[in-house]
């Protein structure tokens, strides 16, 4: 025997209204609660038709308001929600719909933090302008600036102040060794914002280390008088720095033979020729290690090249010379290469 489905009179009395209707219901429902019709987010169209649908509607009674809301509730269940794919597609979605602040603060976070973005920007600045502006802060300040920026920038930098004030600020990155990294980093965020940024925290190595890495890359003759400077003013410290230091006179004594043809693939034809080339005349010994420990074919290339070229302005062989330590040492920072310990600190 077949039964026979029964419809209660809620249902037959949902089942009469009009799809509009139903959504007439659902936003009166919804504007009672306290939502905006502007939280909808409704194009005219829409509000006129559902205002129209209202006006026939009259009094509608409690089951038949919920028979709706059930109704509307089971085609949300089935077809669930509609997320974005990526997140700029999720942050626009939120623009408008949060406190502006609040949105940029997100915002931010989109392609790193706050103190990331920071540093990534002064990091990519002239070194003039962040001279000038870092010579209007304290030495213990702008310590901490040089102290988070690559060694090659702050060389520049501090090579663009008077070399007293250059003194001082590098003896200042002693004093900064146990400063927290949220301080390091509200000096950048601060510094960047001041320079009209709208946005990597991290460890500051040890003064020596900062010092040494900063001197490494910078012009010859600024190297050698900070270095009589710190001598006079604090020897230990200098020992220190000298320890810590890698100059290209370095090479022969704490780079082994076969690590050279490693380090000269980092380094491009042009650079390679020049840095050689005044090795020439600055640092023998650094260009017969040098030729010494790659192929033969290759060395007359380069000897070939040295002629070609003629004699190289001592800027540019010292810049050369600092692209081959940058090489040096990213490739020791790496692991790729060991460097050797001089006896004396064995």
């Amino acid at each position: 025997m077949n039964q026979i489905a029964t419809t209660s009179p809620q249902q037959t009395a949902v089942s009469r209204l009009s799809q509009r209707q139903k959504a007439a219901i659902i936003v009166k429902l919804l504007v009672g609660g306290g939502v905006s019709l502007d939280d909808l987010d409704l194009d005219a169209d829409a509000i006129w038709k559902i205002t129209n649908a209202m006006t026939g509607l009259g009094v509608v009674g409690k089951d038949v308001v919920d028979g709706v809301t059930a109704e509307f509730i089971l085609e949300m269940e089935r077809m669930g929600l509609v997320f974005e794919r990526d997140v700029d597609g999720s942050l626009k979605a939120m623009e408008g719909q949060i406190n502006p602040d609040t949105f940029s603060q997100v915002k931010d976070r989109q392609s790193g933090s706050e103190e990331e973005n920071a540093w990534r920007y002064l990091s990519g600045l002239d070194a003039g302008l962040l001279a000038a502006r870092i010579s209007e802060e304290s030495p213990r300040v702008a310590a901490v600036i040089l102290s988070r920026l690559a060694p090659a920038l702050s060389a520049e930098i501090v090579g663009q102040v008077d070399q007293d004030s250059a003194k001082t600020i590098l003896a200042a990155i002693t004093m900064i060794t146990d400063t927290r990294p949220e301080t390091v980093n509200r000096i950048g965020i601060s510094l960047a914002k001041s320079l009209q940024l709208d946005s990597n925290g991290g460890e500051v190595d040890s003064a020596a280390e900062t010092i040494g890495a900063i001197l490494n890359v910078s012009q010859s003759d600024f190297r050698d008088n900070m270095l009589e400077k710190f001598a006079a003013d604090d020897p230990l410290a200098a020992t220190e720095i000298r320890r810590l230091m890698f100059t290209f006179e370095d090479i022969p004594t704490r780079i082994t033979g076969r690590d050279v043809s490693k380090i000269l693939r980092g380094v491009d034809d042009e650079t390679l020729v020049k840095a050689i080339s005044g090795a020439g005349e600055s640092a023998p010994e650094v260009k017969s290690f040098i030729m010494s420990n790659i192929s033969s074919r290759l060395a007359e290339q380069i000897e070939e090249s040295i002629t070609d070229r003629g004699p190289v302005k001592t800027k540019d062989a010292d810049k050369a010379m600092t692209e081959v330590i940058i090489a040096i040492k990213t490739l020791e920072k790496s692991g790729e290469i060991t460097l050797i310990i001089p006896e004396e600190e064995e």
